[in-house]
């Protein structure tokens, strides 16, 4: 196994911070280094990107509400017009470049950071698939299995199949 290079260094924070960090580290079972390390992970890898790139979250709940509210047909609509363009400007604002492994890193971290659901990858031979496991019912699979088309069309021009229930959408590309 590949070993990162470490540095040290010294952070002086508040002891309200400094408690609230150990009670996390506690209960995820993992020590306050490997949490720290987390944190500035995803903070540079993520929160500071997705800033500069102009991505707005909001609650699952208002997302549910949305999509409530909407048609099958609009939310078809607008789960094809948004992963047509927004996930392969993202690739290429932060990685420079678009292939399959970086387009489903990209989907790992975009669901499970974003809060749309866990992601699971495999590998096979030359399949590539992965499932995305949510839970904002029907509507939710509806707008996500168009958002993942979408994107796979615009970002790696492949064709994949598509298994879709209620709370999980998995797809495989050759």
């Amino acid at each position: 196994m590949n070993k990162k290079e470490t540095t040290t260094i010294t952070f002086r924070i508040d002891e309200e911070n400094s408690q609230a960090l150990r009670k996390v580290a506690e209960e995820r079972e993992i020590s306050l280094n490997t949490l720290a390390n987390q944190i500035f992970g995803s903070t540079l890898q993520l929160d500071y990107p997705m800033s500069k790139f102009g991505v707005v979250m909001m609650s699952k709940l208002a997302f549910k509400t949305l999509l409530t509210n909407l048609n099958d047909k609009d939310i078809i609509k607008l789960g094809s017009d948004i992963g047509f363009k927004e996930p392969k400007e993202f690739i290429l604002f932060k990685w420079n470049k678009i292939n399959t492994e970086i387009v489903l890193h990209f989907i790992k971290i975009y669901f499970e950071h974003c809060g749309y659901g866990r992601c699971n990858t495999d590998q096979f031979e030359k399949t590539n698939t992965f499932s995305i496991h949510h839970d904002l019912g029907k509507k939710g699979s509806l707008y996500l299995e168009a958002f993942l088309k979408s994107m796979i069309e615009s970002t790696l021009e492949k064709p994949c199949k598509t298994i879709t229930t209620d709370n999980t959408i998995t797809m495989e590309l050759t």
